[in-house]
């Protein structure tokens, strides 16, 4: 909390300082384990080269058996700095020779095997080595190195690093103050920056305040509407862009790939497609019109309108508009009907003419309750004048408001047409959730199941499963497809996904005609199709039965009039 209300100035400075000092630590950290390391490997070293020389010289005496050369031998260990003990030991492991710099003899390990070994251990290197000769194992030489020297290497390492890690904290703070200046400069001028809007409906341009009485205040309100009509607007654009694209590409796929069994599919959706996206285009259009027409009149007559508008009336005029502003719900149309009667009978019993037609507005705007608290305005003989101004202003609300809904509307019917059309790209496996597939083609499907479908999905909590999600798509496609066209687009579907021991299970059911006995055998079979020439190639089936397999799962059929299930098992693990 305390960070949130200071300075954007200081902010920027600790998170700079922040991210910053967490990037040193972690170089530093890095660099300081790999000095010590090396450190450490090249005292390892040293030790082992030493070994070597000390075992090659006392290679002739373990022979030979000649202790006093070998003991002459260890005793030159005193002109190497950090060695403190040597032993050699012979063939038979029993010393044949030794030294110890502090003249006392101590614990030492005996030799393991016949291999070079080394451990750091209570500040001390111990280093075994084996002597051969003739590549017979000879004996094994022993030192025992003191690290007082490494540890002060390390020391004054660290120090040197902790002096340099102070000086960059202190120099990136320098630099920190003067950085923060090229975001913290163009923010606090932008925070006093304002303009008029043009008649050309420039969206990111801003309305100046004059002060701050109740005009001010709208301007601050629409300044803020303006803001979400861009966002909504580059929003649309893109989404207009994504839904010309898509078709383009769905037009293009039908030309090109007119035999295979996918295209067969998507050709009997693109009409229901079309409509599907060309609905919420139309209710776009329309929207849009009526913001432009809106703002016109908001730019051009409301200044006008508002300083007549007698000051007793104003706060009237302007709580009317917050009452309509706050109001979002969407009616069906009974309860429209019902709204309007009841606030034409409150208006008729404080004798309003025109009673019906100020309902309607007032319904239009969502101003549904307290309507006597407008009596003063619609009394006066200029009341569908005022109301009207009052509409037009709201109407920019609920034009944004139907162009955001028309565009997430036909956002997801180009998700859903997207993963549908990439059937067969996919050839990895990926995690996916097996019920957001098949929702996806029901999207794709909504045209013909509104016509007289009635859809009923019971999905358990499932995980997500490896499998080729491409291709999944396209066996709920087929299922669905045969299922939504043998019930003649009028009847119920059920869809189920749950859990049955290593398996996940989707069951599709249809309330269609059902398919005969003697067909049963027959319907997985390549080519064999039951629909007229030129509506299906007989691979559906076939395909789905194939892209099962491959996930190691089955489809099984259960069929009588009135009720055909297909049920779907695909196991949880999959194998990469």
């Amino acid at each position: 909390m305390l960070f949130k209300n200071q300075s954007i100035k200081l902010k920027l400075i600790l998170i700079i300082q922040f991210v910053s000092l967490l990037s040193l630590l972690i170089g530093f950290t890095y660099v300081i384990y790999s000095n010590i390391s090396y450190y450490k490997d090249d005292m390892r070293n040293n030790a082992i080269i030493n070994a070597t020389l000390i075992g090659d010289y006392c290679t002739v005496p373990l022979v030979f058996d000649i202790k006093e050369n070998a003991v002459e031998t260890l005793k030159k260990i005193q002109n190497i700095p950090s060695v403190e003990v040597g032993v050699v030991y012979n063939d038979k492991n029993e010393i044949f020779a030794e030294f110890y710099k502090s003249g006392e003899k101590i614990d030492i390990p005996k030799p393991k095997g016949n291999s070079t070994w080394n451990k750091f251990e209570n500040d001390y290197l111990d280093v075994s080595h084996p002597i051969f000769f003739d590549k017979e194992l000879a004996g094994t030489i022993y030192l025992k190195v003191s690290t007082q020297k490494l540890t002060e290497r390390i020391q004054e390492h660290l120090l040197t690093m902790i002096g340099l890690l102070l000086f960059l904290i202190i120099l990136n703070y320098i630099i920190a103050t003067r950085l923060q200046k090229v975001l913290s400069e163009p923010i606090l001028n932008l925070t006093k920056a304002t303009k008029k809007i043009s008649e050309e409906g420039n969206y990111q341009l801003r309305v100046q305040k004059q002060g701050n009485d109740e005009i001010g205040v709208l301007v601050d309100e629409y300044n803020e509407m303006l803001n979400q009509i861009h966002e909504r607007e580059e929003a649309l654009k893109l989404r207009t862009n994504e839904l010309s694209e898509a078709l383009i590409d769905l037009e293009e796929t039908q030309e090109k790939l007119i035999n295979s069994e996918k295209l067969a599919a998507l050709g009997q959706l693109i009409s229901g497609v079309a409509h599907e996206i060309n609905t919420p285009l139309g209710a776009i259009n329309s929207s849009i019109g009526s913001i432009k027409k809106s703002l016109i009149f908001v730019l051009e007559s409301y200044p006008k309108f508002i300083n007549k508008l007698p000051i007793e009336l104003k706060n009237s005029f302007l709580n009317l508009l917050e009452e309509s502003f706050k109001n979002k719900k969407v009616l069906t149309s009974r309860e429209e009907r019902e709204f309007k009667k009841e606030i034409t009978i409150t208006l008729e019993k404080h004798k309003i003419e025109n009673a019906y037609t100020l309902a309607d507005s007032f319904v239009d705007m969502m101003v549904l309750d307290n309507v006597e608290d407008y009596l003063e305005l619609l009394k006066r003989d200029d009341a569908e004048q005022i109301i009207d101004v009052a509409y037009k202003i709201t109407g920019l609300q609920r034009s944004t408001f139907n162009v955001e809904f028309a565009a997430s509307k036909a956002s997801k019917v180009v998700y859903a047409l997207k993963n549908l059309s990439r059937i067969g790209s996919n050839e990895e496996l990926v995690l996916a959730n097996v019920c957001d597939g098949i929702d996806n083609v029901l999207i794709l499907y909504s045209n013909q199941i509104k016509q007289g479908i009635e859809v009923s999905k019971k999905y358990e909590e499932l995980p997500q499963i490896l499998c080729y999600s491409d291709e999944l798509n396209q066996v709920w496609t087929n299922i669905l497809h045969n299922a939504i066209y043998a019930m003649d687009l009028n009847g119920k579907l059920t869809i189920k996904a749950y859990k049955e021991k290593e398996h996940i299970v989707v069951a599709i059911t249809d309330s269609g005609k059902g398919i005969p006995k003697e067909e049963m055998d027959k319907i997985f079979n390549p080519f064999y199709t039951t629909k007229p020439i030129g509506e299906g190639t007989g691979l559906g089936l076939d395909i789905s039965k194939r892209i099962v397999e491959k996930h190691k799962g089955r489809i099984e059929v259960e069929s009588i009039p009135g009720k055909t299930t297909f049920k779907v098992y695909i196991p949880i693990k999959q194998e990469k």
